[in-house]
């Protein structure tokens, strides 16, 4: 018994030692975890695309890079009329601190990472010259002359599109014994069909540019020109002059021709191969969409002006006599307005220019061939 007892004397000391030591362990515990987390490094704060970003100490440029998901868009490279030839031309760049660096390389605070996306850029053009057979009038033709003709088409270097076409006159020109009478802004109904009536009359031809907007409001108008035997051209759908013609988007001015030429198709049944811009106004753009439709762009050499306020058949039949020559193209208006003083100028101008011995034509010969 007395060893038993002094066995079981020995046990609550024991559990006092036992306690003592993890009170000891604990109160040294957040010592030992304070020293380590003061020994930490601290975090690596860099600027990604401007913003700071803080990092664990010893990421790399690539270790970021793979971390934040960073892809530069790429570029592409476009044809001249948009669509995509390459949809990753160029790929962009990640950059540290503006430069290329190693993907291994340790970032440091302070550090700069820029993504850089790539850049679209159009492919590049070329120039082919092409020496058309026979004579042509000119595009934009301004008379009813006609020479030896190059053709100077811009395509993409590397797709073929065209991007314009022109044409260049080579060596002297020729102009026929004729003049053309043409009349713009119709069909109008008094206007056009006054006009109509003196061309009938007199057995004279001419080339009325219509507008589209206007063909569709007087499809019987448009169709008797054409049943009498005048040619048809495009004036536009809405004649648009502010802004000027040449300045419209290159959508808009295929929609300006293409709905006109659409008009003009359901109520004559003609498919125009002449486009007169409004108040003239072209460019190369208005050029290459004309041809792209099938047209050459139709201009004029005398104006008289009979749309003015102060014109009266006199000075209308004056001023058109006063400047024909062979192979002129005489502007006149049918539509627009009250067309009286140019209908009553009509019978003169056209006695005048038969007595100078030249006839009355129509423009609508042949588009010289090109691109479509």
């Amino acid at each position: 018994m007395s060893g038993l007892s002094r066995h079981a004397r020995t046990r609550p000391g024991l559990r006092v030692g036992v306690r003592a030591a993890v009170v000891l362990g604990m109160a040294t515990l957040p010592l030992l975890l304070g020293v380590s987390l003061h020994d930490l490094p601290p975090p690596v704060r860099v600027v990604v695309n401007g913003e700071p970003v803080s990092l664990s100490d010893g990421t790399t440029f690539g270790g970021a890079i793979r971390m934040m998901h960073l892809r530069p868009r790429p570029g592409r490279l476009l044809d001249v009329q948009g669509g995509v030839l390459e949809a990753r031309a160029d790929p962009g760049r990640i950059l540290l601190n503006g430069d290329v660096a190693p993907r291994s390389r340790g970032l440091r605070s302070g550090d700069r990472i820029s993504v850089v996306n790539g850049t679209d850029r159009t492919e590049g053009t070329r120039r082919v010259v092409d020496r058309l057979p026979g004579r042509h009038p000119g595009d934009p033709q301004y008379s009813l002359a006609t020479s030896r003709m190059e053709q100077i088409t811009v395509v993409g270097r590397r797709s073929g599109k065209v991007v314009s076409v022109r044409y260049r006159s080579i060596g002297r020109s020729h102009a026929p014994p004729a003049v053309a009478l043409t009349f713009d802004d119709g069909p109008w109904p008094k206007g056009t069909r006054g006009v109509l009536t003196v061309l009938e009359r007199m057995h004279a031809k001419a080339t009325f540019f219509m507008i589209g907007y206007l063909v569709d409001r007087y499809p019987a108008i448009a169709r008797d020109v054409a049943r009498a035997g005048m040619a048809v051209g495009n004036h536009s759908w809405d004649h648009v002059e502010d802004p000027p013609f040449a300045k419209l988007k290159p959508h808009r001015l295929h929609t300006e021709l293409a709905q006109a030429n659409q008009a003009i198709g359901r109520a004559t049944g003609v498919h125009p191969t002449l486009f007169r811009p409004p108040a003239g106004s072209w460019d190369p753009e208005v050029l290459t969409v004309a041809n792209r439709l099938g047209m050459r762009i139709a201009l004029w050499d005398v104006d008289p002006r009979d749309w003015a306020a102060s014109a009266t058949p006199r000075s209308i039949a004056a001023n058109v006599l006063r400047n024909v020559r062979p192979g002129a193209v005489v502007d006149l208006h049918d539509g627009g307005g009250d067309a009286k003083a140019t209908i009553r100028a009509l019978p003169k101008i056209i006695r005048g220019i038969r007595k100078m011995g030249l006839q009355l034509v129509t423009m609508d010969q042949q588009l010289p061939p090109g691109p479509r």
